[in-house]
């Protein structure tokens, strides 16, 4: 039988590895806060403006591990420029990635309690 990883299971790895990393700092409320509502922010907002918001609010540690897992599966360079310049149907694919990434964050977020 084949080794088969899925594109999920490699997103929740490299999850996983990142809010592992996280947790043990001193702002882990703050981080974890933001983690628990970015996929909704996406949802509403569109990913530019979730990305763009978490950029003005100073969440870089958010964004690089949001990058991180969303690179397990598709090496998007940098998110906010690509996912500004991408057409209608690649933006549509890098959002659903993208909630899906930030899922998989807010999920290792949420378990860390």
């Amino acid at each position: 039988m084949s080794d088969f990883t899925t594109k999920e299971q490699l997103m929740a790895q490299q999850a996983y590895i990142r809010v592992s990393e996280r947790c043990k700092e001193a702002d882990f409320n703050e981080y974890k806060s933001f983690a628990l509502s970015f996929p909704s922010l996406i949802h509403s907002c569109g990913l530019v403006q979730a990305v763009a918001f978490a950029k003005a609010k100073s969440k870089d540690n958010f964004i690089e591990d949001l990058q991180a897992v969303f690179n397990a599966i598709d090496d998007a360079g940098d998110l906010q420029r690509r996912s500004r310049e991408a057409n209608v149907i690649e933006y549509m694919r890098i959002s659903r990635h993208a909630i899906s990434a930030a899922s998989w964050i807010k999920r290792y977020c949420q378990a860390s309690d």
